[in-house]
């Protein structure tokens, strides 16, 4: 009714693609680079992309492949639900259009460029439609490899993997150092990850999950293997898991079960891994009005015991509230809810709202921070316990030390992070905090004036004024 699905149509009506919609970028430039489709995109074979994969809609898959003799079935995961329903719907309605999709294409695995290549090539070669000339594009698809080959041979050695993680300024990545930290002082713990952002956790510099089950599932898996631990587990939630299947199988669960367990909730305002959808917790809706579901009031509703609400950020006070958890006497469930805005859905409204003020000649201060190479040690502590992408290396300028020193690239947010982890860790203060000011008034005129005279006189120049 609504068109989701989008049909593109093609001169090789004879044949066809079904697509998930996650997919179709990386299909249409495969399209392209066999010139079989443009920049544009319009694509000489007919593709129907599914952007809504359940349900399907029956009418419009007979009516995608009725006059086509073969289709092929873009669809990652396995078993192939998507492929085996179409068939289905296709033999219901008599329609006998071959159906290509895990034969030609992997049984599992991403879908990368050269898996979808050699896949769409296969599929063409098989059915050999009309105005296509396969060895044509055998020929293209090798000169592809070619060059991945090519440019992988011109460099002296392999690329390091680029696994998943947090973005710049995440609020999430403050609790897994901190929770880093209290294992350098308590041992090994067994964590419970779940579904959303924070199971990047699981990657390196923390590689923190021992089980990953479902959204919102984490407390409930933890419950599998809590008696057999020395020490408490702690199962990390997002606010949409809580909503979604954590508050019932979790929560009331542990509670009505009597459970000593731990649970975290990452209260970052949003279903932020699939793209800032709000949630009932969410502070405002596009109308602007507040939404009354509280995380922290539902709890206590409930009847949880024992419950702290903390600023992400604040990597000491989170540390000391993990150890506290971990060694109180109280027996039951412990909830600490770690505060803080999704920064991709934050920098998006600082974004505007500085737009705005800037044009109206308000006054704009944004933070940034950096490291003093003359203080920093070298050691590259503050790397390994935030893993932020902002925080790198660069050569020391001190010709006597060859180490590297830490450096700030301008990706950086202002989250505060790397300070935060300095002061907790009692790391070396080399981190400093700079403030960018837009539209200054006279206050911060004279201060700057004075400021500028001062380092001036201090290193023997002349200051600018």
């Amino acid at each position: 009714e609504n068109q989701l699905n989008e049909v593109i149509s093609g001169d090789i009506s004879s044949h066809g693609i079904i697509v998930q919609g996650g997919l179709f970028n990386t299909l249409m430039r495969r399209l392209s680079n066999l010139h079989l489709a443009d920049a544009f995109g319009n694509s000489r074979i007919p593709i129907l992309v599914l952007n809504v994969t359940h349900p399907l809609v029956p009418e419009q898959i007979q009516e995608f492949c009725l006059a086509r003799e073969s289709v092929l079935v873009m669809e990652e995961g396995n078993p192939e639900f998507i492929e085996q329903q179409i068939g289905q719907i296709l033999r219901r309605a008599d329609i006998q259009t071959r159906l290509h999709g895990k034969d030609v294409l992997p049984l599992a695995g991403e879908y990368s460029a050269e898996v979808v290549t050699k896949g769409l090539v296969e599929f063409l070669s098989q059915n050999e439609p009309d105005g296509v000339n396969v060895e044509i594009l055998r020929d293209e698809a090798a000169n592809l490899a070619n060059i991945k080959l090519s440019a992988q041979g011109s460099l002296d050695e392999s690329l390091p993997p680029r696994p998943p993680g947090f973005c710049t300024g995440c609020p999430e990545r403050p609790v897994f150092s901190a929770i880093k930290l209290l294992k350098e002082e308590i041992g090994d713990i067994h964590i419970a990850a779940d579904i959303g952002c924070h199971a990047f956790g699981t990657f390196e510099p923390f590689s923190m999950g021992n089980s990953i089950l479902g959204y919102g599932m984490s407390l409930a898996s933890a419950a599998g293997v809590r008696q057999i631990q020395k020490k408490r587990t702690i199962s990390i939630m997002g606010d949409g898991g809580f909503w979604h299947n954590g508050l019932q199988t979790g929560v009331l669960s542990t509670l009505f079960n009597e459970g000593d367990a731990i649970l975290i909730i990452m209260q970052n305002g949003y279903a932020s891994a699939t793209g800032q959808q709000y949630i009932p917790s969410s502070v405002k809706l596009d109308n602007q009005k507040p939404i009354s579901i509280d995380i922290e009031k539902t709890l206590n509703a409930l009847g949880v015991k024992w419950l702290k609400t903390i600023r992400t950020y604040s990597v000491d006070v989170m540390v000391k509230t993990l150890r506290e958890a971990m060694t109180t006497s109280f027996d039951g469930l412990k909830v600490i809810i770690a505060d803080g805005e999704c920064m991709l859905a934050r920098q998006r409204r600082l974004k505007t709202d500085n737009r705005r003020k800037i044009k109206a000649g308000l006054k704009v201060v944004t933070p940034r921070f950096g490291v003093d190479d003359e203080i920093c040690t070298g050691d590259h502590s503050c790397i390994r316990l935030s893993g932020c992408p902002s925080l790198t290396i660069k050569p020391s300028p001190d010709p006597l030390r060859t180490d590297p020193v830490a450096h700030v690239i301008n990706s950086c947010v202002g989250c505060g992070l790397c300070g935060e982890i300095a002061h907790a860790a009692v790391l070396c203060p080399s981190f400093y905090k700079a403030e960018r000011i837009q539209n200054p008034g006279q206050i911060e005129k004279v201060i700057h004036r004075i400021r500028q005279t001062i380092i001036g006189l201090m290193t023997n120049e002349k200051s600018i004024v």
